[in-house]
């Protein structure tokens, strides 16, 4: 099973709403996913068709190790979502070992958590002056990428900002999620953008990248 957590830098930077468009982009590909999400914000099932105040989750399971089944909602075949809930856990995050049954699991990470299971970590960052900032007092953990999100070219500061990144050696996915009002208009719609959407631009970079998810050389560039 492929794991990948998705963590933003800081909060809006879009980080559940690329879960979601990743986890069906994987799913329209053949994969078995679970997007799983690991913040109590507990947003991701918006994305994909669960009511704003749906409490369900697996941080109100007393062993989610033995009952996260429990708590998944199938949102269609091939794939599942497991909402956190939105009540403060108790334990720690080891029972995410006994998950089992897909190909790919999609964690959707809360800015500044770890990764508690051996997989690969994309932290989302914006091409603006706060991410830029927060980059240096980011310590970079060896199998971490950073992905660009909401870029455009035809502004100077984010491609000067990109420019610097690459010249510092940061390790930046060469795919660049650019901005598309199809992001938008999709969780509005409660779809993950790829259903919503499927000729967008964003939803053909999404498969790019749910490709290199699903790739098992984890060398592999995207």
């Amino acid at each position: 099973m492929h794991i990948v957590a998705l963590q933003g830098i800081r909060g809006g930077v879009g980080t559940t709403s690329i879960v979601a468009g990743l986890a069906w982009a994987a799913r329209e590909q053949g994969a078995r996913v679970l997007a799983l999400d690991l913040c109590p914000d507990n947003l991701l099932g918006i994305h994909l068709g669960l009511p704003h105040d749906d409490g369900r989750g697996w941080s109100r399971l007393a062993a989610p190790g033995q009952e996260w089944r429990t708590m998944l909602h199938h949102y269609e075949s091939g794939l599942d979502l497991l909402p956190h809930g939105g009540a403060r856990s108790q334990g720690g995050a080891d029972w995410l070992g006994a998950i089992d049954g897909y190909d790919l699991l999609l964690l959707d990470l809360p800015a500044g958590a770890p990764l508690a299971l051996p997989g690969r970590l994309l932290t989302v960052v914006n091409a603006d002056a706060n991410c830029h900032v927060r980059l240096y007092d980011h310590a970079l953990a060896a199998d971490e990428r950073l992905l660009v999100t909401q870029f455009t070219s035809r502004r100077a500061l984010q491609q000067d900002l990109l420019d610097l990144w690459l010249a510092g050696n940061l390790p930046l996915l060469t795919l660049r999620l650019h901005r598309d009002e199809a992001m938008a208009e999709a969780m509005a719609a409660k779809q993950p953008v790829g259903r919503y959407a499927p000729t967008s631009l964003i939803a053909h970079e999404l498969n790019s990248l749910a490709l290199w998810c699903l790739e098992r050389d984890e060398g592999t560039p995207c």
